[in-house]
């Protein structure tokens, strides 16, 4: 017979592997993501593994004046969330969106920690030796070559890197200073992000190593969601210092 001691521990065990048995059920539960996004000045957005796409882009977009919203459906907590994009190397450049996976309540708008960039540019000949040394503006990758790219990176992981953000460009209704102003539709706590290739601000006009490839995971890895949690309340308190 177990001791009175002995019972206590095992009860204490039980609620433990329940929580822990439905945190793993939850995980790979199929989560659906609301979007509302914008990039200048193209994109094709797709969803897929660390290696891949998966079926055909989710949306695409010419015209960085307009706010796209959309949903995607089928999710999985390893899946990542793609945004291939190309820009005129000259005006402005940037991406702002804001990304809620609403069956888990997560929120990664652009300028969280969950966001990373590849500056495929700087690694063209590494991926394939007959492409441009520098690829052409405007021109956006075709999916085959967003997946041909995806395959190099996964082997080389370290091309993955923070996305550069600059001081007070971010989608405040009131005090915008940005290029584009505040877009309707979109978090006004959502940071613009690129990836920059010298110093100072990284949407004014040049090829910044593009084209780009961002992408953010659906579910972050284990203490990311308290990560995500932190970078939002650090973002209030950023505006509010400004």
């Amino acid at each position: 017979m177990r001791s009175m001691s002995q019972l206590t521990r095992f009860s204490s065990i039980i609620p433990a592997l329940t929580v822990a048995a439905g945190l793993a059920a939850h995980a790979h539960a199929l989560d659906t993501w609301q979007i509302n996004m914008t990039v200048d000045n193209q994109y094709a957005a797709y969803v897929g593994t660390s290696s891949a796409t998966v079926g055909a882009a989710v949306q695409a977009d010419t015209n960085w004046t307009n706010v796209e919203s959309f949903t995607v459906s089928g999710m999985s907590a390893s899946d990542y969330f793609y945004v291939a994009t190309a820009s005129d190397f000259s005006g402005a450049q940037g991406f702002l969106g804001e990304f809620n996976n609403v069956t888990q309540s997560l929120n990664f708008n652009t300028g969280s920690a969950a966001w990373e960039v590849l500056p495929v540019g700087a690694y063209l000949q590494q991926i394939d030796a007959s492409w441009p040394t520098t690829w052409p503006y405007l021109t956006m990758p075709t999916q085959s070559q967003v997946d041909q790219t995806l395959a190099w990176a996964s082997t080389n992981t370290s091309a993955w890197v923070t996305p550069s953000q600059y001081l007070n460009w971010d989608n405040r209704v009131t005090g915008n200073i940005t290029t584009w102003g505040h877009f309707a539709g979109i978090d006004a706590n959502a940071e613009w992000i690129w990836h920059n290739t010298g110093s100072g601000n990284p949407f004014y006009g040049a090829n910044h190593d593009e084209f780009l490839i961002f992408r953010v995971k659906g579910v972050p890895a284990p203490g990311g969601a308290a990560v995500l949690g932190l970078a939002g309340l650090v973002a209030v308190r950023r505006r509010r210092e400004r």
